[in-house]
Formats: structure tokens, C-alpha cells, sequence
């Protein structure tokens, strides 16, 4: 426990209260404001690696005792390096030092020296440098450079962008060299453009050079980017000074800590992240008890889980809280990233970690729902598909989308749109909608129930794919446009050709995914990453209600045995999740997701086995598959079947 907070307040110079260390050992520390302080004196004050501040009542690790001094009378090195590549550990090396003193708050001598690395340049190196293997040749090795370059530094503090990077091949080299690395403090000026400017999208050495104006003399050369990068921090210092930032341990604190005013730090070891597989899967964050604290998916794990290591002005308060109490990361591969977002959803559902909050993780999406009142049903806008019955029709990408189309909707079919159960009274006064005649009224009568579920009809048979109710409101739409055009209203024109224009997208949407939410029986089929077998989902009535590896017609037949009698009554908040997922990945799907297979009904769908089982037979390798689908490799049709066919099939181009 006091080698971590030990850890912490090595990354935070300038200290830490109590209660901030008291976080990062109790998940919930409690209301107690005099605990804390208690625990930490009793926990702390006999070790030596700590000191209490009584000043400001806070604790700093003993090392940082002596960085409590005025940046004005601190004298620093600006470093910059050149490579022949990107790790030293991948056996890249320095072929060039640059460096510039500041003292007094001017810029001073400089060290500049190439190296020569002891091998060939790669080319894209020499492109962005300049450097040629002749400008190498009899240079001396880095050696030979590093006892000038240590003494041209000595105890100054150094400062380099992108101070990972710089460093990170400077003490390789002086660990290799002297058997310790360098051991004076440094300053990221990246680091800090991410604190003093937030307003720049980027925070590479040009956009902040440019930024200040500061022309880019030499650059991609050690010397020019090292005094480029000393001009920056003159000015980084007036922006500090302007924060009341003036000592040195405030600064060091200032560039390690997260957009909440904290030290970033996760207990998680980068080794334990770089041992991840780079699959698709779910990660579970345990903390140092082994306690669940939350649970995520991801198309790549390692890439994923890696995010929570860097200090990211993307990252919320909660998030920055959950970083600092992960000690460790447990994974579960699946086959796909779409099986990733299921498990995820089952897990985060039945174990409840304590940092997910139940349907953040998923997709973000709407749907136009018509509801399933008996004379007068409305349309609205759903994020998910309810438990509660109407029809829905969708996915739409964000709620915006949604309600554009239910604009488009209203103004065609003069459906209403306000809350409640409607009772029609001839004395009530229209809403909006009604009086921009975007309703047929039936709140005042104007429309009888009779007329009102002809209008309901009309748009479902628009909506089930109906071509002569589609030609007639194209043509509806169109010489609305013309009208307005003849009569010189060109606003007017341009909205009719918008509305004109965003119908044919509902069309084309309904064509491509209306049937997923109207008809809602499907199999979907996906190749594992191995392309060895298949994962299937099969979708009855909406709900999710089989899903496995299958690798042949028997896998197949096993999955649709007892379809019809596994339909519930109503949808589960499971179901409802399920669904959900599932309907975002069918408006998102890529071109090598696999396939999706319709039909009509789900007492019946065992006699489509053996179509698909020749469609799996297709999706596996060629030796595999005519050995598991019997030589049968039929191949889909390049175009979705349509129009009524009882198994239209849907296929992701592969």
C-alpha cells in the first residue's frame, strides 16, 4: 500500500491531501472527512520515503523535498534527439543530439553532434531529416558523445516534446553507458500544451510553434527542434505564470496531472497490457482485492485496455477515478466484435459492476415507433424497442435522424405526434402540428377513427415495401416541389426537394433494414477469426434466441430445433438489449461481416437448413467446406432477394 502511494507522489511533485491518497485505496473512502487524515499519519509519518507539508496539509515524497524551487532560478537544457527509428528496444538508435541552455530566462549555449548508429539509415528517415549515411560516416559512436553531452547538462532540469520519446533513447543509452539512467527531473512541453492549450486540436511541435509564431528553423534537425522547443517553454512560462504557477514542483505536478487536477496514475503494468491478445473481446478492471469494477468490450484488447494508460484530456472525472484503482485486467476472447457487444451486455447485466451505468455501453441509435393506441395510435421517437408492443421501424443512427424522418412522415401522412391517449373534442384548440397542417386533427374531430387508420395503413403499407403507395407520395412530393417552384417560393421549393430528396432515403433504408425491425426473424452468419468456422445468431420476433459456433449442417440443425416453442411472450430487458446490439450492427456492418438470412416464419425455419448450410459451406475454407458442407458451395446471390420471397437473403459483399 505505501509502495503505491509512494509511486503516486513520485508523479506528483507537488504533493497530495489526504483524501486525494485516500481514493486510491478505498473505492468508496466513505463520508468521514477526519479519517483520512488520521489514516494517512498513521500510515505514513514513520516512513522515511515521506514528508508532510504543514503548509498546505499535504504529503510529498521525500525526493521532490529539494523541487520546491522558483522556475526563475532554475536553469534547464532543452533536448531534442533524432533516430533511426522508434524504439530502442527494437534495436533503433540516436543519430543525432541537440540541445540548448536557458538560464535567466534566455536562451544560452548549445551541444549539438551527429552519431553514427552502425547501420544504414532507412530511407523515410533520411526523407524527414535530411540525414544521409554520408553525413554519418566517421561520426563518433554515442559512446563517445554521451560524457559531453552529461556534462554539458549536468543537474539541470530537462525539457523535451514528446519527453517519453527524447528521454526514452537518451536513457537507454546512458544506462548502457554509465549502468543508471538520467536522474534529474524533465519537463514534457507536450505534456503541458495539453493543460495551458486546450483550445488547439493538436499539440504537435509545428501547430504549437505556430501558434506562438515562432518560425520553424531547421526542423526535423536535433538542434532546430531543440531550440524551437526552447522558444515554446519562454512562452509556456508567462502562460504559467498567469496561473500562478512559479515553482518547479508545481510545474512537474501540473504536466502529471489529468483534466481533474490529480495525478494520472494506474496501477495497471504496461507489461500486462502488452501481453493482451490483439482480439476482439470483453475486459473485466479488478482492483487490488480483486474486486469487479468495470466492464468493457473491444474489437482489439490490447489496443483498447492501452488507452487507459494515457493520460487523455478525452478521459471524465469518473473515468480518471476508475484508471487510479485498476490493478489488474482480466479478458475473455469471443469471435467477433458483434459477439463482444452481446457479452458485454450479459455481463455488465448480471454482475453490475460498480463503474458501469446500466445501458451506457450501448449503441447509440433510434427508432420511429408507431403506438399501438386502438383508434388513434401516434408516432414517436424510441431509443430501443420496448417492452410494451407498437411497431417500430429503423435503426436510425442518432435521434436527430429519427426525428427528421418522423417530420417527413407527419407532413405526408398527417399522423399525430402528441402525448397521451387522444379523445377527440370538437371545442379543443390544435396543437402546432395541426395548425401548420402537419396533422389531420383528429383531437378536434376533423378526422374520424375511420379516416385516421387509413392514414396508419397507408403508411405501413409504405413501410412493408408497398411500390403503388411509394410512386403515389413520390408524386405527391414532387408536385408539391413544382407548385412552389412555379409560384416563385423557392424556400418552399428547396424544403419540398429536401423532403422529396430525404424520402427516397427512408426507402432505400426500409429496402436495406426496415424488414429487421418489422419482421424480425433472421439468422445472421459470421466467420471466427480463423475463418474455421461460423458464429450464428439466430433472431425470432425480435429477440436473440440462439447463438453459437456452428461448422456444418448438423451444428445448424441443433441451433433451429425448438425455435417456435422458445418464443416468449414479451421482451425481456435482455431481449431488448440483445435486439438493440443487434440492429446497430446491421446499419453498421462492414463488407466482410458476413450474411443475413430472412424468413417469414419461425415454424419453418428448419426447412431452409439445407440453403444454409450450403451458404456455411461458402463462408469456410475451401477444403473445410467441402468436406463439412458435402462439396455443396453454392453461392449467394450478388443482390438481396427481395419482395416477398419467404427467405430473402441479405449479403455482405465479401
Amino acid at each position: 500500500m505505501r509502495d503505491a502511494l509512494h509511486r503516486y507522489l513520485l508523479d506528483r511533485p507537488a504533493g497530495a491531501g489526504a483524501h486525494e491518497l485516500l481514493d486510491l485505496i478505498f473505492t468508496q473512502p466513505g463520508a468521514d472527512r477526519e479519517f483520512g487524515p488520521r489514516f494517512m499519519q498513521t500510515l505514513l509519518a514513520s516512513d522515511p520515503r515521506f514528508a508532510f507539508r504543514e503548509a498546505d496539509q499535504c504529503w510529498i515524497a521525500s525526493a521532490h523535498a529539494t523541487l520546491a524551487r522558483a522556475l526563475s532560478d532554475t536553469e534547464f537544457v532543452v533536448v531534442d534527439i533524432e533516430t533511426t527509428g522508434g524504439s530502442p528496444q527494437h534495436g533503433d538508435g540516436i543519430i543525432e543530439i541537440g540541445a540548448v541552455r536557458i538560464a535567466g530566462g534566455r536562451l544560452a549555449e548549445r551541444f549539438s553532434q551527429l552519431i553514427d548508429p552502425g547501420r544504414r539509415l532507412p530511407f523515410f528517415i533520411t526523407q524527414l531529416t535530411g540525414i544521409t549515411d554520408d553525413h554519418l560516416a566517421g561520426q563518433p559512436r554515442v559512446a563517445d558523445v554521451l560524457p559531453q553531452f552529461l556534462e554539458f547538462v549536468g543537474e539541470r532540469v530537462l525539457i523535451a516534446h514528446n519527453a517519453n520519446f527524447d528521454l526514452g533513447f537518451l536513457n537507454a543509452a546512458v544506462q548502457t553507458h554509465r549502468g543508471s539512467p538520467l536522474h534529474q527531473p524533465h519537463v514534457c512541453t507536450l505534456r503541458l500544451a495539453r493543460r495551458l492549450l486546450p483550445q488547439l486540436r493538436r499539440r504537435g511541435l509545428d501547430t504549437v510553434a505556430a501558434h506562438f509564431g515562432i518560425p520553424l528553423v531547421d526542423r526535423h534537425r536535433a538542434l532546430g527542434d531543440a531550440a524551437i522547443t526552447a522558444e515554446v517553454w519562454l512562452h509556456f512560462l508567462e502562460l504559467l505564470a498567469q496561473r500562478g504557477v512559479t515553482r518547479l514542483d508545481q510545474v512537474l505536478a501540473l504536466q502529471a496531472s489529468a483534466r481533474d487536477g490529480r495525478a494520472f496514475a494506474c496501477p495497471l503494468p504496461r507489461s500486462a497490457v502488452t501481453a493482451l491478445p490483439e482480439s476482439s473481446g470483453i475486459y473485466r478492471f479488478v482492483d487490488a482485492d480483486e474486486r469487479l469494477l468495470y466492464i468493457g468490450k473491444a474489437k482489439n484488447l490490447r489496443q483498447r485496455v492501452s488507452q487507459y494508460l494515457s493520460n487523455a484530456n478525452g478521459h471524465s472525472n469518473k473515468t480518471l477515478d476508475l484508471i487510479r484503482h485498476i490493478h489488474a485486467v482480466r479478458v475473455e476472447i469471443t469471435a467477433s466484435e458483434l459477439e463482444a457487444s452481446l457479452r458485454e451486455a450479459e455481463a455488465i447485466r448480471s454482475e453490475q459492476p460498480p463503474y458501469n451505468r446500466l445501458r451506457k455501453h450501448l449503441p447509440r441509435i433510434a427508432f420511429l415507433k408507431l403506438t399501438s393506441d386502438a383508434e388513434f395510435p401516434r408516432l414517436m421517437i424510441s431509443r430501443q424497442i420496448s417492452q410494451r408492443g407498437g411497431q417500430y421501424f429503423g435503426p436510425f443512427r442518432s435521434r436527430e435522424s429519427a426525428v427528421n424522418v418522423m417530420g417527413l412522415v407527419t407532413r405526408v401522412f398527417k399522423l399525430r405526434t402528441c402525448i397521451g391517449r387522444l379523445r377527440p373534442e370538437p371545442s379543443a384548440t390544435p396543437c402546432l402540428q395541426g395548425q401548420i397542417d402537419a396533422c389531420s386533427v383528429p383531437c378536434v374531430g376533423r378526422a374520424s377513427a375511420a379516416d385516421y387508420q387509413l392514414q396508419v395503413a397507408t403508411f405501413l403499407r409504405l413501410m412493408a415495401g408497398d411500390a403503388a403507395v411509394a410512386t403515389e407520395v413520390r408524386a405527391t412530393l414532387t408536385l408539391r416541389r413544382d407548385a412552389h417552384t412555379d409560384a416563385l417560393r423557392f424556400e418552399a421549393a428547396a424544403s419540398a426537394q429536401r423532403d422529396l430528396e430525404q424520402f427516397e432515403r427512408l426507402l432505400r433504408r426500409q429496402r436495406t433494414l426496415g424488414w429487421v425491425v418489422a419482421q424480425q426473424h433472421f439468422l445472421v452468419m459470421q466467420p471466427t477469426l480463423d475463418r474455421e468456422a461460423v458464429v450464428a445468431y439466430l433472431v425470432v420476433a425480435g429477440r436473440l434466441t440462439a447463438r453459437g459456433t456452428v461448422r456444418d449442417g448438423t451444428d445448424l440443425s441443433a441451433m433451429l430445433r425448438d425455435v417456435a416453442p422458445r418464443q416468449p411472450l414479451a421482451l425481456s430487458a435482455e431481449d431488448v438489449d440483445g435486439t438493440t446490439i443487434l440492429a446497430a450492427w446491421l446499419r453498421d456492418r462492414g463488407e466482410r461481416d458476413g450474411y443475413v438470412l430472412r424468413f417469414e416464419d419461425p415454424s419453418t425455419a428448419a426447412q431452409h437448413l439445407s440453403e444454409w448450410t450450403a451458404v456455411l459451406g461458402t463462408m469456410l475454407p475451401s477444403a473445410v467446406a467441402d468436406r463439412r458442407a458435402g462439396g455443396t458451395n453454392v453461392p449467394p446471390p450478388s443482390e438481396p432477394q427481395r419482395g416477398g420471397d419467404e427467405h430473402d437473403r441479405e449479403r455482405a459483399p465479401r
